[in-house]
């Protein structure tokens, strides 16, 4: 008996349906540009797939690599932001820190970020999470650079400002969060963003670990 027109396009669905499920664009979905996406994808072009696979191997753009950058990002605003914690045992005697400015230099470095998560979703909103991850992240770069070069932090007051200037940076996790949430479906965004946010915190725990 010859198939129908139908029964072909229930294979064909079904074909793709497995396809995608394997993380491939069957179906050569391209962008604008008529560039073709590497994951299969939504009406809204949010990507449908997100396996150990895309997460290990796959660094194509624009959905795992605005995956990657993202978390990246976090992940470096809470590396610098707990480096100096770390550390305190070589910065306090060479700054005569005393346990007062210790504990608000930590306050510092997280307080400021009260304020800069609730900015960052403005800016998310107005000029994209890119845009916000990417400048937040120049922003915090200069303070950082002042801890390398000896000389330029010689007391309390200027250790405590610039931890309160690299904290600024943990507000990247608002832009990680915002940046994923836009490039994934809603199938697999939650896997997405949760991977992202503990890939980034892995920063704090890992300045610990590697710096003596």
């Amino acid at each position: 008996m010859p198939a129908t027109l139908e029964s072909i396009e229930a294979e064909i669905a079904t074909l793709h349906e497995t396809l995608e499920s394997q993380g491939l664009n069957s179906r050569g979905v391209t962008d604008i540009f008529g560039r073709k996406f590497s994951l299969p994808v939504d009406d809204e072009h949010k990507a449908k797939k997100l396996g150990l696979t895309q997460i290990f191997c796959n660094f194509s753009n624009p959905h795992m690599r605005a995956f990657h950058t993202s978390w990246f990002g976090f992940f470096s605003s809470f590396f610098s932001t707990f480096a100096a914690a770390a550390l305190i045992a070589y910065i306090g005697p060479d700054l005569n820190l005393t346990a007062e400015d210790k504990g608000n230099a930590g306050i510092a470095a997280v307080a400021g970020t009260i304020f800069f998560r609730l900015a960052m979703g403005y800016i998310c909103d107005k000029v994209g999470a890119r845009r916000g991850l990417g400048t937040l992240l120049l922003l915090v770069t200069p303070p950082i650079i002042c801890f390398i070069i000896p000389g330029v932090i010689v007391n309390a007051g200027g250790f405590i400002a610039a931890r309160c200037v690299i904290g600024w940076g943990l507000a990247t996790f608002v832009a990680c969060q915002t940046w994923c949430s836009q490039q994934f479906s809603k199938s697999v965004v939650g896997m997405a963003n949760a991977t992202a946010a503990g890939w980034g915190n892995l920063g704090g725990g890992l300045t610990l670990l590697l710096h003596p």
